[in-house]
């Protein structure tokens, strides 16, 4: 989720380097360069805003759990004799 939120400044970056070079190629004076990468940011920040607020909204997907129809659980031999030394200890007390 972190990476997620770095979105919109990734977003603004990518669109400013890429107006800057256009602009330059294009020999565009100053002045009109700055107020058009200014928008160019502007706009661009709020889409990212905008897509990283729906990419955080949408659940995560869940993967489908393995069906355990027809599989054979065993137990281990411990467990066994955890059972019956229950229950012999509960016989010893009932005798006394």
């Amino acid at each position: 989720m972190k990476k997620i939120r770095l979105l919109p400044a990734f977003v603004t970056f990518l669109a400013g380097a890429i107006t800057s070079i256009m602009l330059y190629a294009f020999n565009c004076d100053l002045f009109t360069m700055l107020w058009v990468l200014l928008l160019v940011l502007i706009v661009f920040y709020v889409l990212g805003v905008i897509a990283m607020k729906i990419i955080m909204d949408c659940p995560p997907k869940e993967e489908p759990e393995e069906e355990t129809e027809g599989e054979v659980i065993q137990k281990d031999e411990n467990s066994k004799k955890e059972e019956s030394g229950g229950e012999e200890a509960g016989k010893k007390d009932v005798a006394k």
